[in-house]
């Protein structure tokens, strides 16, 4: 990930945390104790553009060489991912432009995806993803994503997990908000930084920032700023890039390196609280009138 404007590391630390710096894996282990606290709840002019979960384990060669068992794979999720997709693995950058394009790509993948590729499970010798542009609520995308895992760990036997990652990339556009200075009113000022300058913000073209938190079980990435038009998510395949106008981006990214067990009650527990954490964070970084109209209130 490039970063094109201030990073900063923010230390969040609990002063209950274990030797190894870890809290339990509780949904309120991950909370972030000097913000407002905020309870979960739907919106329902949520603006996001993606949503991805991603488990990254170990190799697994036969991923890549073995038809057979990539079959058996794509039976157990056919019913919801009928669609199956070749490609090639490559990176992305996100900057002040949007997306920028990959050099090289690195290694094979498989998709599989519902008809309208709203929702697309990534396969790859070392990772297996969910992805989808139709976010309803936690629960749902939580439910679908533990499936998914269950059936790969029983076809690949996957013994343990390297890195576990889920990020929300809010993409807010609002009917008031044409200009970097028109954000002054909707998004907290503390996270405008520079943008909460009247004087200076109507000379500013874009602003991006990047912040890394430490959690009591993980990290978090917050990436955020105002983008004058584009988007920061690759499209589909064979669909172009969205351009929907200005947009402030709040891109939330929590994971964990912790090399362990791929274990599903333990997976799920970690996965909710940093659910609960990027909703604390995208309340806290909103002001009440944003907050009505992603609730839907006006």
């Amino acid at each position: 990930m490039m970063c094109c404007g201030a990073c900063v590391i923010v230390g969040i630390e609990s002063e209950a945390e274990k030797e190894d710096g870890r809290d339990d894996d509780s949904p309120e282990g991950a909370l972030i104790e000097i913000l407002p606290p905020a309870e979960p709840e739907r919106l329902h002019n949520a603006q996001l553009a993606l949503v991805v979960a991603q488990v990254q384990f170990p190799a697994i060669l036969s991923i890549q060489a073995d038809q057979a068992l990539l079959a058996r794979f794509q039976d157990r999720i056919r019913n919801k991912y009928p669609y199956l997709f070749l490609g090639q693995q490559f990176g992305f950058n996100i900057g002040p432009q949007g997306v920028e394009q990959p050099q090289q790509a690195s290694s094979r993948l498989y998709q599989f995806a519902d008809a309208e590729r709203e929702w697309m499970v990534t396969l790859t010798a070392n990772s297996i993803a969910l992805e989808t542009r139709d976010y309803t609520d936690y629960e749902d995308f939580s439910e679908r994503l533990l499936r998914i895992l269950a059936s790969a760990q029983d076809v690949y036997k996957i013994p343990n997990r390297q890195r576990l990652g889920l990020r929300y990339v809010n993409e807010i556009r609002h009917p008031n908000a044409n200009s970097p200075e028109d954000w002054t009113s909707l998004i907290n000022p503390q996270l405008l930084g520079i943008l909460a300058n009247r004087d200076l913000s109507p000379l500013i073209a874009s602003s991006f920032q990047e912040t890394s938190i430490r959690l009591d079980n993980g990290r978090l990435t917050l990436r955020h700023g105002h983008f004058a038009q584009g988007t920061t998510v690759a499209p589909s395949p064979g669909e172009p890039p969205k351009d929907g106008g200005p947009f402030y981006l709040l891109d939330l990214d929590a994971y964990d390196e912790e090399v362990t067990d791929l274990d599903a009650h333990t997976l799920d527990g970690l996965l909710e609280s940093y659910n609960n954490t990027m909703f604390q964070l995208l309340r806290w970084g909103v002001q009440e009138e944003l907050f009505k109209y992603l609730k839907g209130d006006e």
